[in-house]
């Protein structure tokens, strides 16, 4: 498979970018490689290095498209799903697309709705690609007044499309107004999606805790959405309803004792956003229940790989390292809660703004378990919240800074018990350019708590040469519990579409999430050399 690979790519290659009678072919080459070091406050995982590897390469001529995307793994990165190591062709696909029609045959990445009841996608940094291995076809109006689509097919896990699991469903969307001819400043959009999930050869262990429950594990579970959108101005309203068939569940016990049978699933969420002039602001509020979807029923740990919906946290995504130190992961088996966002940008010339402006971002979250998720059935505690507060204001042309507060409290047993561990962030970035080519960027930031591992700071400063040269060193120190550092030193270069980084220090254990989906990482010490090539 690495000889077809490589043969492949040199192949292709000298027709990249080229624009002629075959057609255009562009693509990307992707490597993240880590050599791992012995350390005696950290330790080593299993294996000395890691690394993944990802060839992508699209064909279009017309209406006509085609592609591949092979991945290779000596070794998988430490964190990443084991089953990845090998070589693999995981995407291969062939299209057309008309005026008022589209044709996919081969794999292809769908989603419904808001991705609660479906969405396949890749995300490199949690290793998931789901991507399904089938066919689509779409269709709609001149005026897209109705769209229509249609898809089947097997989602990958690993290296290659499962031969267990397959997923069928239908989309429908009106756009009422334009489908009736109707001009208007007003959107009135009315969804609605089906699916099916088939599963066959359950295995043993699951099958025999579904008899512990007297039932069957269903080789068919079906789902649908309803959802409407509406638009005037600067407000907009989306709402969506969720169902799942009835699925094996494994629902939590006093005493940390499980009990299996079926049971459906349920989703509601609601998304309000408005915006005039300076002033916007957003709230989502979502409600889960049994809304775990997976490719294939495991009674191992969870990994993210295996999952055919979107269920992001319903918080804000932290960018800072020591305010997503400890991140919430979204409780599918039951939660509800809200997430609101406000932000002002203060105008210049304005007593606020001062002469260069000034923005201002007011945010906060607050997720409580649902009881009947919960051992103890009779309470419901929270789960998480939080406070976030950033000002970012620009003083010179040269020098801007920003200022952000992070107030979290977080339950280690998402709700089910009174205990939570409270955490406070406070952050300092400021960013001085010397002229439009140079710049420093430094990161002051300091974590209070009396929980868990107790007091953090960091500090972070990176040196930037645009548009080739990047430097950056930063250090995380424990300095309440463990009295470790967690120090990094990275170089970057660019060239055009070619970017190139060489990476060392030590990393902690913990989540790393991309998108409000997260992965465990294991702690490790190492030098990571990443190279990415689009042409």
């Amino acid at each position: 498979m690495r000889r077809q690979i490589a043969i492949l790519t040199l192949l292709v290659l000298p027709l990249a970018g080229a624009a002629q009678d075959w057609g255009r072919v562009t693509g990307s080459l992707e490597s993240n490689s880590i050599y791992y070091l012995d350390d005696a406050v950290v330790g080593k995982p299993a294996s000395s290095w890691g690394s993944n590897n990802y060839l992508k390469l699209d064909w279009s001529k017309g209406s006509f498209g085609a592609g591949l995307q092979a991945e290779y793994y000596p070794e998988p990165l430490a964190g990443y799903p084991s089953e990845l190591k090998g070589a693999g062709l995981t995407g291969l696909y062939a299209s057309w697309n008309g005026a008022l029609a589209e044709v996919t045959a081969g794999s292809f990445f769908e989603q419904v709705g808001s991705g609660l009841l479906l969405r396949t996608w890749e995300d490199r940094e949690l290793g998931l690609n789901n991507t399904l291995m089938g066919g689509r076809i779409a269709f709609h109006t001149p005026n897209r007044g109705l769209s229509v689509k249609i898809f089947g097919g097997a989602p990958k896990y690993g290296l290659w499309p499962t031969a267990n699991t397959a997923v069928a469903g239908g989309d429908l969307s009106l756009d009422l107004l334009p489908l009736f001819g109707v001009e208007s400043e007003h959107s009135i959009v009315l969804e609605g999606s089906v699916t099916d999930r088939f599963t066959r050869n359950v295995e043993d262990n699951i099958a025999l805790l579904a008899k512990t429950g007297g039932f069957d594990v269903p080789g068919q579970v079906p789902g649908w959405s309803g959802r409407l959108q509406y638009a005037y101005g600067g407000f907009s309203l989306k709402g969506e309803y969720v169902g799942k068939g009835p699925d094996f569940y494994a629902e939590h016990l006093p005493k940390s004792r499980e009990a299996y049978r079926l049971k459906g699933g349920n989703a509601q969420i609601v998304e309000l956003n408005y915006a005039v002039g300076s002033f916007s602001a957003a709230l989502t509020l979502r409600r889960l229940e049994n809304m775990t979807s997976r490719i294939f029923l495991t009674a191992q740990s969870p990994s993210p790989a295996n999952t055919l919906n979107y269920l992001p946290s319903l918080c804000m995504q932290q960018t800072y390292m020591l305010a997503g130190l400890n991140p919430y992961v979204t409780y599918a088996d039951g939660e509800a809660g809200f997430q609101g966002d406000i932000y002002y940008n203060f105008r210049r010339g304005t007593a606020l703004g001062g002469k260069y402006g000034m923005k201002l971002h007011v945010g906060g979250s607050w997720i409580e378990a649902l009881p009947f998720a919960l051992p103890d059935r009779d309470v419901h505690y929270l789960a998480y919240r939080d406070i976030n507060i950033d000002l970012e204001r620009a003083w010179s042309r040269k020098f801007r800074t920003i200022l952000f507060v992070s107030i979290q409290e977080n339950s280690p047993t998402h709700g089910n018990g009174k205990r939570t561990d409270a955490q406070n962030v406070f952050v300092l970035d400021a960013l001085y350019r010397f002229s439009k080519t140079a710049s420093v960027r430094t990161e002051l930031q300091y974590l209070y708590s009396e929980e868990l591992t107790r007091d953090w700071m960091a500090a972070l400063v990176e040196v930037s040469f645009a548009p080739h040269w990047s430097f950056t060193v930063s250090d995380m120190y424990n300095h309440g519990s463990t009295k470790v550092h967690y120090y990094n030193v990275a170089a970057s270069y660019s060239l055009g579409s070619l970017s190139l980084s060489l990476q060392g220090g030590r990393s902690r254990e913990g989540m790393v999430c991309s998108g409000g989906v997260c992965r465990w990482q294991p702690a490790y010490k190492g030098v990571c050399l990443r190279a990415q090539w689009s042409f």
